[in-house]
């Protein structure tokens, strides 16, 4: 037995002879390799880039510290905020629109929504904000002041951000349905892809395809320019986390707290790890080309090799880190639902930062321009970043 015998098996599948394509594809740049190693100046999807990779190269100045805080009103944040051109944009648990400046924290403006809330994180291209409410409407507005360019109507509710790409704003609906807006206009690109249960999973694209975890137990490759179901794998159970891309490997959580390592083209299973007899998920996790950082339900952070799931290294945490970690450089970093704000060394998971600052973290943080930006249920948020 391995050195982590209580997981489920993490061998390695024999890898087939798709390798040599696979690596052909990357070569000509149609995956989105070192998706992980972006810029880190823009954060403008809720997973950074849509491989959802919820990494960036450039590490985080330290020592850490507290830059500043700003507080919404009677309300709390549940939703990661999205960061372009130095302003931060994030939506209230209560209807509250939120533009901060990343200086300073000072406000820019904000604009309430009545009878609604956002729980998931928005989308910043282009000028314009995407977000959507938990009563299923989806906004588009004007990132300089918050004004309504268009709305659409999903009839149904919404728990995933939207995914943009070339144009096409991308949204899972709990009624199973896969929908793509144009961008600019708000209207449908192609009639909603649909599987007979929920899709609450962040759609990740990778050339050219949507990668969809649902609720019907398989992962989904749709074809983001028609809706067409190209491909699809049994996964052992339902999902509703994000699946993250690293060139040709795509790493997600199905329910029970079983995290899978699998190849796209084709769709094949490579590794597994999860405790088993656990229920809970794991919601997202950072990828880079050198390890795979996740939380997990029994109180720890792990990190993970991309090739085979083997153990990194793995951090005893005080309690569990819903909210989903990032990577900066070498440090990941995260907050855990009794109000810890955490850094690690991405080398060998030593603890090099922490703070207790209360209230609850189910969002996740956003990186930009040497900081981290991260909102919890008590209505705070809290940039991090080097002290001077």
């Amino acid at each position: 037995m391995n050195k982590h015998s209580e997981f489920v098996d993490a061998t390695p599948r024999t890898w087939p002879i798709w390798r040599g394509v696979i690596a052909a594809f990357v070569a000509a740049g149609a995956f989105v390799a070192n998706a992980s190693m972006i810029r880190a100046a823009d954060w403008p999807l809720v997973r950074g880039d849509a491989a959802a990779t919820g990494a960036v190269a450039d590490p985080l100045p330290q020592p850490l510290d507290i830059l500043w805080t700003y507080e919404a009103v009677d309300s709390g944040f549940e939703a990661t905020a999205s960061i372009v051109d130095g302003i931060v944009y994030v939506g209230d648990a209560d209807g509250t629109f939120h533009a901060v400046k990343l200086e300073d924290g000072s406000k820019l403006w904000t604009r309430k929504f009545e009878e609604t809330g956002f729980v998931a994180g928005s989308a910043v291209v282009d000028g314009r904000i995407y977000c959507v409410d938990y009563n299923g409407i989806v906004r588009c507005l004007k990132a300089d002041n918050g004004e309504t360019i268009w709305e659409f109507n999903t009839d149904t509710s919404l728990y995933a951000a939207p995914n943009v790409y070339n144009g096409i704003v991308l949204l899972a609906a709990d009624s199973g349905q896969l929908f793509a807006l144009d961008a600019v206009t708000g209207e449908k690109k192609w009639e909603p892809f649909t599987i007979d249960q929920p899709l609450r999973c962040w759609p990740t694209v990778v050339a050219e395809r949507v990668l969809i975890a649902g609720c019907d137990g398989k992962l989904h490759l749709v074809d983001v320019n028609t809706g067409m179901d190209v491909e699809s794998i049994d996964i052992g159970g339902p999902a509703d986390g994000m699946p993250a891309v690293i060139g040709d490997r795509v790493f997600f959580c199905t329910a029970g707290g079983v995290f899978h390592g699998m190849t796209i083209k084709p769709l094949e299973a490579l590794w597994q790890f999860g405790h088993r007899g656990q229920g809970e998920e794991i919601h997202a996790a950072a990828a880079t080309e050198n390890a795979i950082v996740l939380g997990t339900h029994d109180k720890r952070m792990v990190a993970l090799k991309p090739a085979t799931g083997e153990v990194i290294w793995s951090v005893p945490l005080k309690s569990r880190a819903e909210s989903s970690p990032v990577i900066a450089g070498n440090l990941a970093l995260f907050g855990t639902v009794r109000g810890r704000l955490q850094a690690v060394e991405m080398a060998d998971g030593k603890e090099v930062w922490n703070t207790e600052v209360g209230g609850r973290f189910t969002a996740s943080p956003a990186l930009s321009d040497d900081r981290m930006v991260i909102g919890n249920d008590d209505g705070t948020l809290y940039c991090v970043g080097g002290k001077k």
